[in-house]
C-alpha cells in the first residue's frame, strides 16, 4: 500500500500508456474474453490505476454574453444583453403590473427539439396572459365581440380557455434569459459554473424589482435543464440580499 500511495498514474505509467487506455464505456465482457488473459488482466490494471486520479476539475464557464429578450403579444421582442434590459422594461408602459414570469433556458439552442420546447414554453404564457387580457376586455366590449374572439381560438387553445377560466390567473410579462444559446455543447453545459452565474441572476432580479418597483411575489421563475439549477441559485442569491423569497421557482427537468 505504502508503495501504491507513494506512485502517481504518470510516474506508473507514461503519458502515452495513459492515452492509449480504453474508456470504461468501451470495455465490454464480450472484448475481455477475446483477449489473451495477460493483456486482458494488464488493461484492467491499467483502468483501475487510472481510475485512482483525483480529479479536481472546477465548473469556471461563466458566459458573458447572454442576451435576453421580452416577447410581445404582436410578436415582436425587445432583446439586449441583461445589462442594458432594466433601462429598457423601464420604458414599458405597465410593465410588471400583474405577474412576471422569468425564464432561464438552459439547453444547446442548435436542436430543434430545443428550440420547438422553448418557443411552446413562451407560447403557453403568452396565451395565458393574453387570455385574461382577452377576458377583461370582452368586460367592457359586448357579448358578440368575445364571441368572436372565442371563435379564432384552435380546439387545443378552446380548451385551455376552460382551464383558464377556472383559475386565479392574471395578466403578466414574460422575461426569457436565453442562457442555452451560449451552451453549444456538453463540455460548455459539464463546465458552467452554476453558482456563481445564478448569483449574477439574482443580483440583475433584485436591482429589477428595485428600479422597475416589482413586488417580489410576483416573481416566477422558471429554470429549464441545466438552467433549473441556475434558477434555484438566483433565488437563493435574490433571498441572500433582500430577506425574501420569490413567490414561485420551477424547474423543469433539472
Amino acid at each position: 500500500n505504502s508503495v501504491n500511495q507513494a506512485l502517481k498514474p504518470s510516474q506508473w505509467l507514461s503519458p502515452q500508456q495513459l492515452e492509449r487506455i480504453e474508456a470504461v464505456d468501451d470495455l465490454t465482457l464480450e472484448r475481455l474474453e477475446n483477449m489473451s488473459l495477460e493483456k486482458g488482466a494488464e488493461l484492467l490494471q491499467q483502468v483501475y490505476h487510472l481510475s485512482q486520479i483525483n480529479h479536481d476539475i472546477e465548473p469556471s464557464y461563466v458566459p458573458s454574453n447572454v442576451q435576453v429578450y421580452v416577447p410581445k403579444p404582436n410578436g415582436d421582442k425587445i432583446v439586449a444583453p441583461l445589462s442594458e434590459m432594466t433601462q429598457l422594461l423601464k420604458q414599458q408602459q405597465n410593465f410588471g403590473q400583474d405577474e412576471v414570469t422569468i425564464i432561464v433556458t438552459g439547453l444547446p439552442q442548435n436542436c430543434d427539439t430545443v428550440k420547438k420546447a422553448n418557443r411552446k414554453l413562451v407560447q403557453a404564457y403568452m396565451q395565458r396572459y393574453n387570455l385574461q387580457q382577452q377576458q377583461q376586455q370582452g368586460q367592457k366590449y359586448n357579448k358578440d365581440s368575445a364571441e368572436d374572439i372565442n371563435r379564432q381560438l384552435t380546439s387545443s387553445e378552446e380548451d385551455y380557455t376552460e382551464q383558464a377560466k377556472n383559475s386565479n390567473t392574471k395578466t403578466g410579462d414574460i422575461i426569457v434569459i436565453d442562457l442555452g444559446s451560449e451552451l453549444p455543447d456538453f463540455n460548455s453545459i459539464a463546465m458552467l459554473d452554476t453558482e456563481k452565474i445564478g448569483s449574477i441572476y439574482g443580483k440583475w432580479i433584485v436591482k429589477m424589482t428595485h428600479e422597475l418597483e416589482l413586488p417580489h411575489e410576483t416573481i416566477h421563475l422558471i429554470g429549464q435543464n441545466i438552467g433549473a439549477h441556475v434558477a434555484g441559485a438566483a433565488a437563493n442569491e435574490f433571498t441572500r440580499l433582500t430577506g425574501h423569497k420569490l413567490r414561485r421557482v420551477t424547474g423543469l427537468d433539472p
